[in-house]
């Protein structure tokens, strides 16, 4: 069984912004509104997955400091009270920031929320797809000839699109 439209573009919505790609995120909150999410599940998708992306930076400062000697404290999202569409958001979030940790935390949770292998494997398509249109936006904006800055003309045609 596939996601429900509303639950994909929500997780849709947390990945865009996982993935930091405005465009996607421009492009998904219209989806989430037009497919019957709501203004306050909107809000909660895109705070679910900052959490995660916080925490991913977390976890990497963490990784990284340790070979320094240095011991950096807690470094989890803390979010301990959970439902269907946050661990979608979440799954789809972590692997849009390649957090392992966060990745594998949140694909158990989703287990226990009776979310399908099929249902997980179709966010983390939607993730790979997102992250992929995500890295062709910064991949123009750095095109040789381009002075290292996007256009005018190509951030409207970047947001103009049928798709993020």
């Amino acid at each position: 069984m596939s996601l429900p439209i509303n639950e994909k573009e929500l997780a849709a919505v947390g990945i865009s912004m996982a993935a930091g790609c405005k465009p996607c995120t421009d492009y998904h909150v219209q989806k989430a509104l037009t497919s019957g999410a709501t203004d306050d599940e909107i809000r909660q998708a895109i705070i679910d997955a900052a959490c995660v992306r916080e925490s991913a930076l977390k976890i990497m400062k963490a990784h990284g400091l340790i070979h320094l000697g240095d011991v950096i404290g807690e470094t989890d999202c803390g979010c301990e009270e959970t439902n269907r569409i946050k661990e979608l958001v979440s799954v789809g979030a972590a692997y849009a920031v390649n957090c392992t940790t966060n990745l594998e935390k949140h694909i158990e949770a989703a287990k226990k929320l009776d979310i399908t292998e099929i249902e997980l494997k179709e966010v983390v398509k939607l993730a790979e797809f997102i992250k992929g249109k995500a890295a062709s936006h910064v991949e123009k904006i750095t095109a040789p000839g381009n002075n290292n800055a996007a256009s005018h003309e190509q951030q409207k045609e970047a947001t103009s699109t049928g798709c993020c």
